[in-house]
């Protein structure tokens, strides 16, 4: 009875590591992996062999438009397939290699999760081409009227106009499969249009597919006076990221949202000075 019950055990715990022995990876919504087989072969010994790459979910519902195969999945010699995540769930990749006659077979699995959790949006403070800015005195600079003439009449001392720089990614890919958006805040009033990359509506982006990265120009009007008392600390900060598949929307994590804040602009201000009289 007790060998009995030792054999019932080591066949339950058996069962058990089986099922914890599943996930082999965890991707993002987006991302694209490559996966391979017989990597090394110098004798030649899976030549000429067929490969068949098949993905399913585990719990054996429609997968349909939730991945898609960059380039061939099946054929001779296809000993590698390249599969984009496009939507959240818990899959299976199976390959299934046949020798050259046909006869024989050999299944590999492993299983991936696919989160939304590694998409990735990215704020920086940046110069006009997308570079990023750093640093306490490279942020600090003269408004965009000092030393400019400014007419004896005038009341206004013109506006200053800074960039940061938006970037999404998943897995740390640059996302460029499909469009994405965004909506931001600024600390100060401000007009923010895309210079490169993406179209403004009111304080949300939307950004096509094809291009990782949408530089916004953010302008800002002076505020003559005192400095530092008059000086403009200028910030953007991303909020709500989102990309978008064929299976949908998949937005950002909230834990990924601390780079969403970059190094903020300080606008060094210019002395109010009056008009000039004249007697």
């Amino acid at each position: 009875m007790k060998k009995l019950l030792n054999l019932t055990l080591a066949l339950a715990f058996s069962i058990v590591s089986l099922s914890a022995f599943a996930q082999d990876a965890e991707h993002a919504v987006g991302s694209t992996h490559t996966f391979k087989v017989n990597v090394s072969d110098p004798g030649g010994d899976h030549t000429g062999n067929t490969y068949a790459w098949t993905v399913s979910l585990t719990d054996g519902t429609d997968v349909t438009g939730k991945y898609a195969f960059v380039g061939d999945s099946n054929g001779v010699d296809v000993k590698t397939a390249t599969i984009q995540w496009l939507a959240a769930g818990n899959y299976w990749v199976d390959l299934t290699e046949t020798n050259k006659n046909g006869a024989c077979s050999t299944v590999r699995r492993v299983n991936i999760l696919v989160t939304a959790g590694a998409i990735d949006l990215l704020v920086v403070a940046s110069d006009d081409s997308g570079n990023k800015i750093s640093g306490v005195d490279n942020l600090t600079d003269c408004n965009d009227m000092s030393g400019q003439i400014i007419a004896n009449d005038a009341t206004n001392f013109g506006n200053s106009t800074r960039y940061f720089t938006v970037s999404m990614s998943t897995d740390a890919q640059p996302w460029t499969s499909g469009a994405w958006g965004f909506e931001f805040t600024t600390s100060v009033a401000a007009t923010v249009t895309s210079s490169a990359g993406g179209a403004v509506t009111g304080t949300s982006v939307a950004v096509d597919a094809g291009t990782s990265q949408v530089i916004l120009a953010v302008t800002t009007a002076n505020t003559p006076g005192p400095s530092p008392a008059n000086d403009i600390t200028l910030n953007l900060v991303g909020s709500n990221a989102f990309i978008t598949t064929t299976a949908g929307d998949a937005s950002e994590a909230a834990g990924n949202v601390g780079n969403n804040t970059p190094d903020s602009f300080i606008i060094t201000a210019s002395p109010e000075t009056t008009v000039i009289t004249i007697e």
